[in-house]
């Protein structure tokens, strides 16, 4: 993947970054000064690895969907040092064109064995992914045709426009995007034995964090959000990321969610009998429906103009479990 941009399509998409961020406003990202130690005026020295933790959770969160872990954070936090980039997200998506350093570790993301099992298919849905990471929602039409075609022109390269997105939210994005880099924060200095750093790694235990952080809104409460926080490395520490039942927390989402229509007995009015004979009754006829169940709840074609109100984060529980083989 190339890590910089091409002469001309920088220049068109230096000129459309001013009126286009990551809010359906589509509100004009206004340049940020790269807070290096050179340009305040003071030495080198006194910027620390430390200063780069909260940027480099906003990268994570907006790429993976989830904290960073111990020794990633640290990882990238020394390479941004030592690239001399900015300490906030603005900055790094400003200068990614400019300073080759900060674009080979912002690739880093899409290079990785992570990004190809998380995002396999075409621009567009990676896009909306990235949305959902950020936003808990699907991205708006002229932002996901903006973005994709960014992409698809070899303007902006996956990461970057990842961090783009995040970058150029406003009002209640830029508000949701605050809690979860909060909360992330927070997992991370809780990963604080071995124990939880064995625990948490590899892809089983990425997805169950990820999970948790989409259930984080402009509502959250950082605070109590800790408990939370704690009872998912609980989890994770006692099956070493590889007990968690997935199955669990989907039951009452289909029972809650489809069941009204999707039933022998429906209890949605105008409905008498379940839509295609597709009934979820029990648990042998959701697992023998899992595929169907996932491509309906990802596309969001179902339930029906969601009528039930199913929320992203439950899309997300039930794409996770149908992801680790819907046990």
């Amino acid at each position: 993947m190339n890590t910089s941009f091409k002469p001309a399509a920088a220049l068109l998409c230096a000129a459309l970054l001013t009126a286009c961020g990551g809010g359906d406003q589509m509100t004009a990202m206004q340049p940020a000064p790269v807070r290096t130690a050179a340009m305040s005026g003071s030495s080198a020295q006194q910027l620390t690895a430390a200063a780069y933790y909260d940027m480099i959770q906003h990268i994570y969160v907006a790429y993976f969907g989830r904290p960073a872990d111990p020794a990633g954070l640290d990882f990238f936090a020394n390479g941004y040092l030592g690239a001399g980039a900015s300490t906030n997200i603005r900055g790094v998506a400003e200068s990614y064109a400019a300073n080759p350093a900060v674009a080979a570790l912002v690739d880093v993301f899409a290079n990785s064995a992570e990004s190809a099992a998380l995002y396999p298919g075409a621009n567009e849905v990676f896009i909306n992914a990235i949305y959902r990471n950020l936003f808990n929602r699907d991205a708006d039409p002229g932002g996901l045709s903006f973005w994709a075609n960014a992409i698809n022109s070899g303007a902006m390269t996956r990461a970057n426009a990842a961090i783009s997105i995040m970058a150029g939210a406003v009002d209640a994005d830029a508000t949701i995007i605050n809690k979860k880099t909060q909360v992330a924060g927070a997992f991370t200095a809780a990963v604080n034995t071995d124990q939880r750093k064995t625990a948490y790694s590899g892809l089983d235990a990425n997805a169950a964090v990820r999970t948790m952080l989409a259930t984080v809104n402009a509502n959250t409460d950082v605070a109590a959000f800790g408990t939370t926080i704690e009872a998912t490395l609980n989890q994770l520490a006692g099956g070493s990321g590889g007990g968690t039942d997935y199955y669990a927390p989907v039951a009452p989402i289909i029972v809650n969610r489809c069941v009204g229509c999707h039933s022998a007995t429906p209890t949605i009015a105008g409905y008498t009998s379940a839509p295609l004979g597709i009934t979820f009754d029990t648990s042998a006829e959701i697992h023998s429906r899992a595929s169907q169940i996932y491509n309906a709840v990802v596309s969001r074609s179902m339930p029906f103009g969601n009528r039930t109100g199913m929320t992203d984060a439950e899309r997300q529980t039930v794409a996770t479990w149908f992801e680790h083989g819907a046990p």
